[in-house]
């Protein structure tokens, strides 16, 4: 007889169906209370939600501002969508008594606190370090700032695009001599992902010791983790002063457009060669002492070579021989490609935009099994009344409960 808990293999794929984390996820139990905005906090706390975390969102009257941002379908931003589906949302007003009471009622009963405020904005809404130790002392309060609790930047405003300056990514990343920010939030994602990481590693350090803890997570201090080993490996030993080298383009033209070449060895770059049968331009290669000028000669021979014929005949041309390529696809290629479908990384969640949301799933499979992402993005307020009936059966004395 069939296991009715293990999961059925999509028939497409061949992969088990993805489950509801909240059931399937490492994280199942586990509750969060979301209170921030914009990208790095919230999509912190999608990602415990993907986990399998049950996470409600606190908005401030009106709803979060951050529900305005971005390109919208029907009134739905896309951008707050996507940071802040698989939540349950309630409206508190935090500088009311009863607002701030019933978050502490929520607090209670929650493992994980998740903020992105400046600075002893907490502790001036009444929620600081003592008091939340007062209400929960397992709480882990994952606190998100730009540059740190103190320091001469402490206050100042923190943005995506700033780290990139203060971290010396815009210098770096610039062309001709002009600096230039990346063109998507990567400091926000990244952030995120290492919130994410800090509470799952807070969570381990409770289970150890059985009491929470207070988690500073400093924008600037991430970017500058995430981006040193390759960025800055011209600083990496004390008092190197070598000049920054830019890293060379492999993108390669071909005559229908562009195919990225990446042999990142020697051996790598002899199969390639020996495959276009330019063993002439190998020995040249041999001969030269400096890297980059080795490499400049390499890209400036295969944009001839490869402008001949089209993408797709170089990528099965070089399968064979195991060359490193891949075609440069626009975001529609990408969502159909056969690797991704058969990955099954995006799913479609019900949404009220009037159309389905599409989602990445949690990339990580365990024991084999796939986490559907979460779940919808909430409407404003729109769980407030169930939330308040768990809060009144639990806490019968809470301003939910009278």
């Amino acid at each position: 007889m069939d296991d009715p808990t293990k999961p059925i293999p999509d028939s497409d794929s061949g992969l088990p169906a993805a489950q509801d984390p909240r059931l399937a996820g490492p994280l199942a139990g586990i509750r969060v209370v979301d209170l921030s905005s914009y990208m790095t906090g919230p999509l912190t706390a999608t990602t415990l939600a993907d986990l399998g975390a049950s996470v409600i969102k606190v908005e401030p009257p009106g709803g979060d501002g951050f529900r305005g941002f971005g390109h919208k379908v029907n009134g739905w931003s896309a951008l707050w969508s996507s940071c802040n589906r698989g939540k349950r949302s309630i409206v508190l007003d935090l500088k009311a008594p009863d607002g701030l009471a019933t978050l502490k009622q929520l607090l209670s009963d929650a493992d994980v606190l998740v903020e992105n405020w400046r600075p002893r904005v907490a502790a001036s809404l009444g929620i600081g370090n003592k008091e939340l130790d007062a209400v929960n002392p397992r709480l882990v309060h994952l606190s998100i700032t730009g540059f740190g609790e103190s320091g001469p930047l402490a206050h100042a405003p923190a943005y995506d695009s700033l780290i990139q300056g203060y971290t010396g990514m815009a210098k770096l990343q610039g062309a001709d001599g002009a600096p230039a920010v990346a063109a998507y939030w990567v400091v926000d994602k990244v952030v995120a992902a290492f919130g994410a990481q800090a509470v799952l590693a807070a969570l381990v350090q409770r289970g150890r010791t059985g009491r929470g803890s207070h988690v500073s997570l400093p924008m600037l201090d991430v970017t500058a983790y995430f981006n040193f080993s390759d960025m800055a490996q011209h600083r990496s030993f004390v008092g190197d002063k070598t000049p920054w080298k830019t890293p060379f383009d492999p993108v390669v033209r071909t005559a229908d457009g562009h195919l990225i070449v990446t042999p990142v060895n020697g051996g790598q770059l002899s199969r390639t060669l020996k495959a276009l049968g330019r063993k002439d331009l190998k020995d040249q290669m041999l001969a030269m002492t400096n890297h980059g000028e080795m490499i400049d000669f390499f890209y400036r021979h295969l944009n001839e070579i490869l402008s001949t014929q089209p993408t797709a005949h170089w990528i099965a041309f070089f399968a064979p021989h195991d060359v490193p390529v891949a075609p440069v696809m626009s975001l529609e290629e990408h969502l159909i490609d056969p690797q991704v479908e058969h990955n099954r990384i995006y799913h479609e969640l019900p949404s009220h935009a009037g159309a389905p949301l599409r989602s990445p799933r949690y990339p990580a499979r365990f024991d084999g099994t796939l986490l559907a992402p979460a779940g919808a993005p909430p409407t404003v307020d729109g769980d407030a009344d169930s939330l308040r009936a768990e809060l009144a059966a639990s806490h019968p004395s809470s301003p939910a409960g009278r």
